[in-house]
C-alpha cells in the first residue's frame, strides 16, 4: 500500500463465540473515539452470516443493525470495514459462489459500508479437483478473491480499503517457515499491493511481536503487514481473561505497519484497559511504557466499579483484580507476589511461615471481598462480565485459607488434605478436568500420561 495512506488503529470483533451486541459495541465506539483510535472490524465467527452460511443476505432486521452500526462509525470518525469469512466451503471455479460473495458485499455496501475484509483463516485448504486445476495451490486462488473484492471495492467506492486475512496468518502457520513458505510467497507475489495482509505475529496468540520478525515477512509478502492482534483474545480458553495492558510491541513496530486491529476479550465489558492502552501506544510510541499505561487506565476504570451495596471497589483491588487477570503468559505484580508466598507456605514447615503467612491471608480475604463486590456493582453488564472468573477465583482462595488454616493446626501431619466443602468430582470435577488429570502438562510444556 501507499506509505502515505493512512493506519488502520482499533478493534476486530473476531472471536469465537457470541457476538457483541449493540449497546456493546456503541460503547465500543465511545472508547475508540476517546483514545483516537479509528477503525472497527465486523467479523464475529459466530455470526452464522459472517462465517458458517457466509452466502445468506442479511434480513432486514439484520441490515438495520449493521446500517446503524455504520452510522455510529461515520458520525465518529471510525472507519467500519465488513469482514467475510467464505473459505470453509467456497468453490473458487463455481461462478454461483462468486455471485454469492459479491452479491453480499454489495449488500453492505447498501448499508454504507466502504471498507472490506476477506478471512481465510482456521481453515482446511485443500482445493477441489476443479479449483486445482484452474489455480493450482490454495495461495493462488485465494489471491483471487482478494483481487476481485478489490475490484468490486474500486466499482463501488474510490477510498475503501480491502483487508486480506491469510490461511497461513502466524509465523508457526508457515511452512516450513515464513521466509520459505510458497503460500505466503504466491501472495507477495499474487494479490494486489493495495490489499493488507493480516497477521497475528510469530504465533496465534504471540506475547512478544519482534520488529525483525515483521521485515521478515515484508519481504516475503511484498508489503507492511496490519496487525490482527490476539493477546487479549481468551475464546481459547473461556477460563481465562485479560485485564493487563498492551505490551510486548516495541514501539518502532509502527512504522513497519498499516495498522493494528485488536481481537480482546469475548466479555466486552472486561476490555477497558485493553483498549485503552491500545491507544495508548499507538499515540505514544517509542516513549510506550505497559506499566504507565495500565496503571493511568486503572485509575480511569475505577469510577465504573461503583457499589449497589455497602461497598465500592478500591483502586487496590481494582489493581489485585486485574494483576490476576492480566496477560496469557504474565501475572501482575500483586498475583505474583501473592504466589511467591504461597509456595513457601505450600512447601514449608508452619513454623517457618512468619509473616508469609498474614500476608496470605490478607490477600485471600481481599480475593474473597473482590468477588462480593462484583455481585453487587451497579453496572451488571460489567458484573456479568467477571462474575465467573472471580467466583472460580474466590473459590480457589478459599480452599488456601482451609488448607493453611489445617497446617497450621496440624503442622506434623503427613496424611493428604480433605475437606467436605471440596468434594471430589464436584470441586474440580467434570469431564475436561479428568481428561486434563489423565494427560497434565508441566510448566515446560511437555505432556505426560497420568500415573
Amino acid at each position: 500500500m501507499n506509505p502515505t495512506t493512512p493506519g488502520l488503529f482499533g478493534v476486530v470483533e473476531g472471536f469465537y463465540g457470541r457476538p457483541w451486541n449493540p449497546t456493546q459495541r456503541r460503547t465500543l465506539l465511545g472508547w475508540l473515539t476517546t483514545g483516537g483510535l479509528n477503525a472497527y472490524m465486523y467479523a464475529p465467527k459466530d455470526d452464522a452470516k459472517h462465517r458458517a452460511v457466509w452466502r445468506e443476505r442479511y434480513d432486514r432486521a439484520e441490515a438495520a443493525h449493521l446500517a446503524a452500526l455504520v452510522r455510529e462509525c461515520r458520525q465518529q470518525g471510525i472507519r467500519f470495514i465488513y469482514a467475510l469469512s467464505p473459505g470453509l466451503d467456497i468453490r473458487f471455479t463455481d461462478a454461483a459462489d462468486l455471485a454469492a460473495l459479491k452479491a453480499k458485499l454489495k449488500q453492505v455496501h447498501g448499508l454504507g459500508v466502504r471498507d472490506f475484509a476477506v478471512l481465510f483463516d482456521d481453515i482446511n485448504p485443500d482445493l477441489s479437483p476443479a479449483d486445482k486445476t484452474r489455480f493450482g495451490t490454495p495461495a493462488a486462488a485465494q489471491a483471487y478473491i482478494g483481487n476481485e473484492v478489490l475490484r468490486w471495492a474500486r466499482d463501488w467506492t474510490r477510498d475503501g480499503r480491502v483487508l486480506f486475512c491469510p490461511t497461513e496468518y502466524c509465523g508457526r502457520f508457515a511452512e516450513p517457515n515464513v521466509a520459505g513458505s510458497p503460500y505466503l510467497r504466491t501472495l507477495g507475489e499474487q494479490l494486489a499491493p493495495e490489499v493488507d495482509v493480516l497477521w497475528t505475529g510469530p504465533e496465534i496468540i504471540s506475547e512478544v511481536i519482534p520488529v525483525d520478525s515483521i521485515r521478515e515477512l515484508q519481504r516475503v509478502i511484498r508489503r507492511r503487514p496490519m496487525l490482527w492482534d490476539n493477546l487479549h483474545a481468551n475464546d481459547y480458553d473461556m477460563r481465562r481473561l485479560y485485564l493487563g495492558p498492551y505490551a510486548g510491541r516495541p514501539g518502532e513496530l509502527l512504522r513497519e505497519i498499516t495498522g493494528i486491529l485488536q481481537n480482546p476479550n469475548c466479555q466486552f465489558e472486561a476490555n477497558f484497559i485493553p483498549v485503552r492502552t491500545l491507544a495508548a501506544y499507538v499515540r505514544e510510541g517509542a516513549n510506550y511504557s505497559p506499566l504507565r499505561a495500565y496503571e493511568e487506565a486503572l485509575q480511569a476504570w475505577l469510577p465504573h466499579f461503583k457499589s449497589r451495596g455497602k461497598r465500592d471497589f478500591t483502586a487496590a483491588d481494582l489493581r489485585l483484580a486485574a494483576d490476576i487477570f492480566h496477560l496469557p503468559t504474565e501475572h501482575g505484580e500483586t498475583a505474583r507476589r501473592y504466589l511467591a508466598d504461597l509456595r513457601v507456605i505450600l512447601r514449608s514447615p508452619p513454623n517457618s511461615w512468619g509473616e508469609v503467612a498474614a500476608r496470605v491471608e490478607q490477600t485471600t480475604r481481599q480475593i474473597v471481598a473482590i468477588y462480593e463486590k462484583v455481585t453487587e456493582l451497579a453496572d451488571r453488564p460489567l458484573a456479568y462480565a467477571l462474575y465467573n472468573h472471580f467466583w472460580e477465583i474466590k473459590e480457589n482462595a478459599g480452599l488456601v485459607a482451609e488448607w493453611t488454616r489445617w497446617r497450621q493446626a496440624h503442622p506434623e501431619a503427613h496424611e493428604p488434605f480433605s475437606s467436605p466443602g471440596f468434594r471430589p468430582r464436584i470441586y474440580r470435577g467434570g469431564f475436561t478436568a479428568e481428561l486434563e488429570r489423565l494427560l497434565p502438562m508441566d510448566e515446560q510444556g511437555n505432556f505426560q500420561p497420568a500415573s
